[in-house]
Order: structure tokens, then C-alpha cells, then sequence
């Protein structure tokens, strides 16, 4: 039993502001650049737009899924302890001081159980690390620079790659205004942001590894069906919808008889910080 491997083609609707977390904090100016990757185009080192693995794991994955987790099971986020919280929003972390159970393996796999995003996507508790994520993720932006990586993926993407131009002319700058308006006697400030375009490709690819049970694929597919379709920045101002052209997972019906089945304990475990085990896990 191989890896299971399935693509996800995406369409920017509008574009896409994605800043930077290493230029885009540069205080000598006000443009926010659009996040890039350091790659080598011609043999030559070069820093590319790019779109970040890890915020779309977040935006299409950890999110919506536990968004709707809690409106299932009938749960108000006040109602939980802080760290499960972390735990299903950012990852969690781990408490100072906390130590990790004799069982802390049993106890992973029991929690990744009971809660199959938790398996899909990983996460720490008070005292240890989870078992590891079923969910590897790649992105590209189908342009040139990219289409050889795309050929070894997508080789029908590796023709539209080379043909949508490079991706530093799908990148442009927008400026905007922010000001306190006539109300106010505050200043008018401008601020610029660097956009991909609209109509620009991208292919992601979802990597499950061979033992992934059906109901953690189906937590999947349930998460895409919830994604409102944004990615990166201003979404206020329309910048980021994104639609879907191709989505190879399977439907999500195992998760949602799993979620119908194990309701009460997995809210209990949810509210009581023991996620089902018996033990609490998160204070």
C-alpha cells in the first residue's frame, strides 16, 4: 500500500494578496511584497512568488474543520480550556513544566481517533507532541518558473505553467487609502500591497500516508466543503477568492457518520480537556 496522493487545483477569483513574512516587514517602506521562495530559475538563485504550505494548511484545513466541529457539536468557544483551543487553531504547544505520560504514544493515537482532523493535521498537547500528521501538502504557482516541478506532479499543468508567462508579471502592486474619515481630523495614509493575479493557477498536492483511514480522508473533504474560498490578505476588499477546478478526494461522508456517532463523548472530551482518554490532557 502506496502513499495516497491527490490534486487540488485552485483559481484565484480575485487577487491575492499574500505577504511575505521575511521581506514584508522591511520598515524602510510601506509595500507589503507578496511572499517568495527561494529557488533556482536558470541555475540561478532567485527568490519567486510563491503561496505558503503552511497557511494553506491552516485557511482550508485546521479552520473551517473546527469551525465545524464546535457549531456540531453545539459548543461556544468561551466554554473551552485555552489549550484546546491552541491545539485546534494553531497546533497547540506545549505547557512549561508539563511532563509526559508513560502512555503518551497510546494516548496520542487515541485522541487521533476520537478526532480525525487531529489525525489528519497533527497538533500538540500540555505534555507531548501527537503522534505525526497524516497530511503532507505542497504548492506551486503554475507559471513558468515552476513548470518543470509541475511536470514531475501535473504534467497537463506543465503546459499551461509555461504558457501563463512568468510569475513575477502575474505579481503587481495595488495602493490603497486608509484614513479615519470627515469625522475625524486624522491623516489620510497610503499603503501598497503586492496582488497575484486574478485567473492565476494553483496546484496543490495532498499527500495522506498509506495507513490513512477513510474517516480522516472524509475530515478532508469535509474541510474544503466548509473553506469559504479566501486565501491570504484583505479579504475585506474582496482581495483572495479563490474557486476550485479540481478536487480529488473522496466525499466526506465517513467523517460526518463518525461525527454523528461519537457526538457526546467527543464534546465531553472537548470541554473536560481529556479529548477522550480519561486523562487531562489540556488545562
Amino acid at each position: 500500500m502506496g502513499f495516497k496522493r491527490h490534486n487540488l487545483v485552485l483559481q484565484a477569483v480575485t487577487p491575492i494578496a499574500h505577504q511575505d513574512t521575511v521581506t514584508g516587514v522591511d520598515n524602510s517602506s510601506n509595500i507589503r511584497l507578496f511572499m517568495r521562495q527561494q529557488m533556482l530559475v536558470n541555475n540561478i538563485p532567485a527568490r519567486v512568488p510563491a503561496i505558503s504550505e503552511n497557511a494553506l494548511r491552516s485557511v482550508i484545513f485546521r479552520n473551517p474543520l473546527h469551525d465545524h466541529l464546535f457549531q456540531f457539536l453545539g459548543i461556544q468557544s468561551g466554554e473551552l480550556p485555552q489549550s484546546v483551543m491552541n491545539l485546534m487553531y494553531s497546533g497547540g504547544n506545549m505547557a512549561a513544566g508539563s511532563k509526559a505520560p508513560a502512555d503518551e504514544i497510546a494516548l496520542g493515537h487515541a485522541v487521533k481517533k476520537l478526532y480525525p482532523a487531529l489525525d489528519l493535521l497533527g497538533g500538540a498537547v500540555d505534555g507531548f507532541i501527537l503522534p505525526r500528521s497524516r497530511l503532507r501538502l505542497a504548492a506551486w504557482i503554475v507559471a513558468d518558473e515552476y513548470a518543470d516541478l509541475i511536470q514531475l506532479i501535473n504534467p497537463e499543468l506543465a503546459l499551461e505553467a509555461r504558457e501563463a508567462g512568468s510569475c513575477f508579471d502575474l505579481v503587481q502592486e495595488e495602493t490603497r487609502t486608509r484614513g479615519t474619515g470627515g469625522e475625524s481630523d486624522g491623516n489620510q495614509m497610503l499603503y501598497t500591497y503586492e496582488t497575484l493575479a486574478a485567473g492565476t493557477k494553483l496546484l496543490v498536492e495532498l499527500t495522506f500516508d498509506p495507513h490513512t483511514p477513510d474517516v480522516t480522508l472524509g475530515a478532508a473533504a469535509l474541510a474544503l466543503q466548509e473553506w469559504d474560498g479566501y486565501l491570504g490578505g484583505q479579504s475585506r476588499q474582496g482581495r483572495g477568492r479563490v474557486g476550485i477546478l479540481q478536487n480529488e478526494l473522496p466525499a466526506a461522508d465517513a467523517y460526518m457518520t463518525h461525527l454523528a456517532e461519537n457526538k457526546d463523548t467527543m464534546k465531553a472530551g472537548l470541554l473536560d480537556g481529556t479529548l477522550g482518554t480519561g486523562k487531562t490532557l489540556c488545562k
